[in-house]
């Protein structure tokens, strides 16, 4: 395992990107056990690449394959997204010509592996080449997706699925253990208060509406739901709160204090998007587009996107604007995919900056343009989010939008290491052993010093910058 400088690199197409922050989150965070009769294990965390941008050039291809001949497996978030992808297949082929093909760990997320209908495939070509061959992978339509991903650790690790499951289950034991009592003290105490309280919302409409939000904000917060506090969310959503009908929707569509129904779920994100809720109608979207609870059906995905996006709702505009690319419950229109986009990012959302940059890059909807696609990165950099700086950071280094400007890049891609982005981490590595963007790191310290009140620092800058003003020999 120590050979390789990551575990695994995630390859995915830019459209499954929640997928993919998923997994590397989850894999990052994941702690590897101990063995019976080790004292401690090598290391205590998964090292994991995951592609964050979507630029495309022959210095960032070299760089990619770079990072695949230094990961142990290759990790392939399935769909048919994938399947179309370019750069997945290609990062696959690559893989494949180092004698690795054994290494690769297909992760479904949607469609068939090895379909006889075109539109349902989800194995990119170079998958598909050898079918003979049965890649050890995760299907999270089939086990779900933390099964998925305890399986994936079980290969990447060597270690048999079922211990992983059981020490799954015991975490999550000891922490009910933990914290059972705590909640039956609090339930004893706030649940006659809670019931009072759809008591007196009979009585008194407004104040009962006062009460359910902050019991249910409350709840929400928790990491788990108990049955008093189902029934509760039961009677505040009859009750019309659209918050309630909200979390125990969600309550039903993921298992918490209750059993999983899909159906029971649809119900209630329907209610909440009846009621005016937006979040309600990209939620009933969502249920449309996965088949929870009702067949699959692309136009009502639209439809419902449509409303919410009409009413502001920055999700459902950048849904809208996914349909209108893919042609998905509507005929494509690559204007009108620029335009949701372009509302999503105005309206200050992250996924609308990222994407309006996208189509400036790629010329969807409106002119090719460098310089805009590079403004919506820094925007969306200046926000905080760190793809956003990796993403600005590679354009500065490679003069996208811009000039080429080494000291920009690197001071982003710090800003992005120090908001706790791996990749970020070992481009500021790479930027200094290679002395690129970075100049003078003692005196951009020392002055860092100053500025946050160490005035004896301000010697040190002197000292630098005289030794700066004095002739070579």
């Amino acid at each position: 395992m120590e050979n390789y400088a990551f575990d695994a690199f995630i390859s995915y197409s830019h459209r499954d990107m929640k997928w993919g922050r998923w997994l590397q989150r989850r894999l990052e965070t994941f702690s590897i056990p101990r063995e019976k009769g080790q004292q401690k294990p090598p290391r205590s965390k998964l090292r994991v690449f995951r592609d964050q941008t979507d630029l495309a050039g022959a210095e960032l291809q070299a760089s990619l394959n770079r990072e695949l001949e230094n990961s142990r497996f290759l990790v392939v978030i399935c769909s048919p997204y994938s399947a179309a992808s370019h750069w997945v297949n290609e990062e696959i082929r690559h893989f494949c010509s180092l004698g690795r093909r054994d290494h690769i760990i297909p992760f479904i997320v949607s469609g068939e592996p090895n379909s006889d209908h075109p539109e349902l495939e989800c194995y990119p070509p170079a998958l598909r080449i050898e079918a003979e061959d049965e890649l050890l992978g995760a299907n999270i339509q089939e086990i779900g997706k933390n099964k998925a991903f305890l399986k994936v650790v079980s290969v990447v690790l060597d270690l048999r699925l079922n211990r992983l499951v059981d020490r799954e289950k015991q975490r999550r034991l000891r922490v009910g253990l933990t914290t059972g009592s705590l909640i039956a003290i609090s339930l004893t105490i706030t649940g006659i208060l809670l019931w009072r309280n759809v008591v007196i919302s009979r009585k008194n409409e407004q104040l009962s509406f006062d009460i359910y939000g902050a019991a249910i904000v409350s709840y929400a917060q928790k990491d788990a739901i108990g049955p008093a506090e189902l029934s509760f969310l039961e009677e505040s959503a009859a009750a019309g709160n659209v918050d309630a009908m909200m979390l125990l929707a969600d309550c039903y569509q993921n298992g918490w204090g209750t059993e999983v129904s899909p159906s029971a779920a649809l119900n209630w994100y329907s209610q909440a998007a009846e009621a005016g809720s937006t979040q309600g109608m990209v939620a009933v979207a969502n249920c449309y587009l996965n088949g929870l609870g009702v067949e699959e059906d692309p136009e009502q995905v639209f439809l419902w996107n449509l409303r919410a996006a009409e009413m502001g709702d920055p999700a459902g505009m950048v849904n809208v604007a996914s349909c209108f690319e893919e042609g998905y419950g509507v005929a494509p229109d690559s204007g009108k995919t620029y335009t949701w986009y372009a509302q999503a990012a105005e309206a200050g959302y992250d996924l609308g900056m990222y994407h309006l940059s996208r189509c400036y890059r790629s010329g969807i909807g409106t002119e090719a343009d460098p310089s805009q696609s590079f403004f919506w990165m820094k925007k969306l950099a200046e926000t905080g989010n760190h793809e956003g700086m990796y993403n600005l950071a590679l354009m500065y280094q490679y003069g996208y939008g811009t000039v080429e400007e080494p000291r920009e890049a690197y001071l982003w891609y710090r800003k992005a290491a120090e908001a706790g982005y791996a990749d970020a981490m070992r481009m500021v590595g790479w930027c200094i052993e290679n002395r690129y963007g970075v100049y003078n790191l003692p005196l951009e310290w020392y002055m860092k010093a100053v500025e946050n009140g160490d005035a004896s620092a301000m010697k040190d800058v002197e000292r630098i910058l005289s030794a700066a003003e004095q002739p070579a020999e």
